[in-house]
């Protein structure tokens, strides 16, 4: 588990990342996150282009079974 600490941005909040998470999620300035609700109250982070991309393989499986 890592803690993140929040700061002021312009007039909102932003979070400062580890280095070792934005390696392990892929991330550079001006990529998007998704922050996802879990259940129990808990939450993931996930880079938005590897949901994206898992989301198109979803379908794209799918699409392949109906063809079958």
């Amino acid at each position: 588990m890592a803690e993140l600490k929040i700061k002021n941005v312009g007039k909102g909040l932003g979070l400062e990342l580890p280095q070792e998470i934005v390696e392990q999620l892929h991330l550079g300035a001006g990529d998007n996150i998704s922050l996802e609700k879990m259940g129990h109250g808990s939450y993931r982070l996930r880079n938005s282009n590897d949901l994206q991309a898992e989301q198109i393989a979803l379908i794209e499986g799918y699409m392949h079974e109906e063809d079958a």
